[in-house]
Formats: C-alpha cells, sequence, structure tokens
C-alpha cells in the first residue's frame, strides 16, 4: 500500500509540470519559456502545499488515506486538464481561429502603450484607495494591507477585483515599452512595490513570474540568474506578507497558511466515513450568486458555491471574507464525486484558454515584441499578466476584457488624433 502511496505522490509532482510538458512538446519551445517560468516560481509555493503542510498538520501525515485520496483526486483532475488543453489546441488549429482575431495589423507606439499604462494605474489606484477608504482607511491600509485584504473586503470587493484587472492591464499593455532587461526589471520591482499593497501573497508571486515572463520574451541572456534572484525577493516579500498576518515566525503558524490538503483531507474523511453527502448541484447552482456584487444586493447570502463545504468545518467565517482553501479538486468533486471530477477536468475552462492563447501567441511567426500590435497586448494580458479577471466570474470578465481593449484602442485613436491635430495647426502657422 505505501507503494501506491509514493506513486500518487510522485504523479502529483510529476503532473504539476504539464504545462512544460505542453509548452516543449507542442509549442516546440526550449525548456526555459514562460510556462517553465512560471511554474519554477510557484514551486516552492506547491510543494509546502502538496507535502510540508500535511506531513506536519495531519496526524497521519503523507500516508493518511483521506490525504491520499485528495491527492489521487488533484491527479485525475490534473491529467484529464493535460488532455483537454491538448485536444483544444488541436481543435483551434484545425479551426484556424487567428482569423476571426481583431486588431492584428493594429500597431501600438510607444506613447500608445505608456498612455494606456497610465490609464489603467489610475484606475487601479482610485479602486485601491475606494476600497481602503470605504472602512479601513488609507493609511492604515497602506501600513498592513494584509489585514485590509483578510477582513475588510466585504461589500467592496468589486473595488480590489477592479484594482487587480487595472494593474494587470498596466503590467500587460506596457511590458514592451523597454525591451531592455534593466527597463523590464525596474518596472517589475515598482509593480511588485504596488502588488504588496494588495495584502495577497499571491499577487506577489503572479507579479514577479510576469516579470520574468517578459524577460524572457526580449531573450534576456541572465533569464535562469533573474529567476532565482525574483524568486529569493518575492518569497521574502511573501513571508513578510505571512509575518503581518500571524505577527511571528512560528514554524506551525507559517505551516498553518499551507492547510489546501489538509483541508481537503479532512473533506474527504468525512466523505469517506459517510459523514458527508454530495451536494448534488447545489454547489454549482449557488455559486451563481458570485455574479451579483453585494453592494448592489446587501442581503447576498455568504455561503454560496465551495463556501458549502467551508460552513461544514468552519462555521461562520464566510462572514469575515477569510475562508480557508480546499486542494484536492474537493470543489469539483462536492456534487457530484468522481463524475464531477472527470467533467471539470475534460471541459476545464482554464485548459481552454491556455490553449487558445498558446495557438495564438506562440504560432509560427510568434508575437513579435518589437511590432506590438492591440491584438497581442491583450492577449499578453490575458495570458502573462498578474491576476487578470481574478474575482471577474463569467459575463463581468469578459467586460471586463471589452473595456481593457477599449481603453488600449482609444489610446492609439488619441495618439493618432493628437498627431493629425498637431500636423494641422503646423500647416495652418506656416
Amino acid at each position: 500500500m505505501k507503494l501506491l502511496y509514493l506513486t500518487n505522490l510522485v504523479a502529483a509532482y510529476a503532473l504539476f509540470f504539464y504545462p512544460a510538458w505542453f509548452s516543449v512538446r507542442f509549442l516546440k519551445l526550449h525548456i526555459i519559456n514562460p510556462f517553465s517560468i512560471i511554474l519554477a516560481m510557484h514551486m516552492p509555493e506547491h510543494v509546502m502545499k502538496l507535502y510540508a503542510g500535511p506531513l506536519l498538520l495531519i496526524e497521519g501525515g503523507l500516508f493518511d488515506q483521506a490525504y491520499q485520496f485528495a491527492v489521487l483526486m488533484g491527479n485525475i483532475l490534473m491529467l484529464l486538464q493535460a488532455i483537454s488543453l491538448v485536444v483544444f489546441y488541436k481543435i483551434f488549429i484545425l479551426l484556424h481561429v487567428e482569423r476571426l482575431i481583431p486588431f492584428k495589423q493594429t500597431v501600438l507606439k510607444k506613447i500608445d502603450m505608456k498612455r494606456a499604462e497610465g490609464l489603467f494605474l489610475f484606475a487601479c489606484l482610485i479602486s485601491l484607495c475606494l476600497l481602503a477608504h470605504a472602512e479601513f482607511g488609507i493609511l492604515n491600509w497602506i501600513l498592513n494591507p494584509r489585514e485590509g485584504y483578510q477582513i475588510y473586503r466585504v461589500g467592496h470587493g468589486h473595488y480590489y477585483a477592479i484594482a487587480i484587472s487595472m494593474l494587470a492591464a498596466a503590467m500587460g499593455v506596457s511590458a514592451f515599452v523597454e525591451k531592455r532587461p534593466q527597463k523590464i526589471l525596474c518596472r517589475g520591482l515598482f509593480y511588485l512595490v504596488l502588488g504588496y499593497l494588495f495584502g495577497s501573497k499571491g499577487m506577489l508571486l503572479a507579479i514577479g513570474s510576469s516579470t520574468l515572463v517578459f524577460l524572457w520574451f526580449v531573450n534576456s541572456r541572465h533569464i535562469i540568474k533573474s529567476i532565482i534572484l525574483a524568486t529569493v525577493l518575492v518569497c521574502l516579500m511573501m513571508v513578510w506578507n505571512l509575518y503581518m498576518a500571524i505577527g511571528s515566525f512560528e514554524l506551525l503558524s507559517v505551516i498553518s497558511y499551507f492547510d489546501y490538503y489538509k483541508n481537503a483531507a479532512d473533506y474527504y474523511r468525512e466523505y469517506l466515513s459517510g459523514s458527508i453527502k454530495l451536494f448534488n448541484g447545489e454547489v454549482a447552482l449557488t455559486s451563481l450568486w458570485a455574479y451579483v456584487p453585494r453592494a448592489f444586493w446587501p442581503d447576498k447570502p455568504f455561503v454560496y458555491g465551495i463556501i458549502h463545504v467551508n460552513e461544514i468545518f468552519f462555521p461562520g467565517q464566510a462572514e469575515t471574507t477569510s475562508t480557508p482553501a480546499f486542494g484536492g479538486g474537493v470543489e469539483q468533486f462536492a456534487d457530484f464525486g468522481v463524475v464531477g471530477v472527470l467533467v471539470n477536468g475534460l471541459f476545464s475552462l482554464q485548459s481552454i484558454q491556455t490553449a487558445l492563447l498558446s495557438y495564438l501567441i506562440f504560432r509560427n511567426p510568434r508575437i513579435n515584441v518589437d511590432r506590438v500590435t492591440i491584438a497581442s497586448a491583450v492577449m499578453i494580458i490575458v495570458q502573462f499578466a498578474p491576476g487578470f479577471g481574478t474575482f471577474l466570474p463569467g459575463p463581468y470578465y469578459f467586460l471586463m476584457l471589452i473595456m481593457v481593449t477599449a481603453v488600449i484602442i482609444a489610446s492609439r485613436v488619441r495618439g493618432a488624433y493628437q498627431k493629425k491635430s498637431n500636423g494641422k495647426s503646423l500647416q495652418i502657422t506656416t
């Protein structure tokens, strides 16, 4: 049995790298590429969630039966997501979807990208200020963004969601304003500082990963050194972020933040013993409440979607907006069991989006960073900018995408109009 358990654990580690395998096998990229860079940046966190947390937080450690079941469900989900990624990639090739993409030839000048970046940054800062001012206070938020993130987003989450997407759009549209690696690194440091204000460990990790991806696109000779330095810097910022939350560096306190699989093991243990029944669609159906901002409907229930599972183990915590996460495919399993995992894996929206954008960005010829178009800028934002669309479900995501595209178009049109106007005034004066 232990051999099976060990095989399960090794498979979980190997499957984590399926996007890198896909990038080398199907996109024909070198092993050091945007997918492997992002995975390398996230690997320490993944190891902490998958191994370190369960080892110290679960009584049976890595050989606990419920934990092993959680790992197995996660493995099945990742394997099917990998299959889905390949299948949909092949479908997009057959359909020649690039023919349907608008603005492929509409080139952005440096001033257009800077103008769009400025507009997005302005919107980001306004949203953050409105969020902080609502309850916690702007100064308090700056001094302890982690506390603001954890406690003071209730009823104002739309500001937070908008701020994340605006920061992503700003960083993405300006990614190749300067092609020199030093300039890209400086921009990355600026966005890391700004990202610290979001109070999220994941945001810092995403910004660091995006910066390294942009370095890869400009063929930086020091990409491996940059990965090492970025990993150290981001880890230090994440550790400080954790310290702001727990007030100490005690080992168990730190490890408790990597309880994803411990929580999943608790769920599966209760399910396997018959203490918890499947929700038979209630999790999926009630997740539609995510489309309703609490600012528009104050009586919106706190318990909906996957939070139904949270409520079993952490009753009343939903009202604080600080709900522990579950790994091991619990959200996909909770409604219909293994069938839910199979369906969600095969028709994973994440896999479909990655397949589409991978084909559009890396097909031959791939995106040219010396000739950034409106279409390529939007694709970079969606695929590689940090956290675009986070907390924006379905229609809100597409509305944000349309708005971002419109701002980029307007930035270029405004630049062209100003140039035309300056030309006319010059002719009049002469």
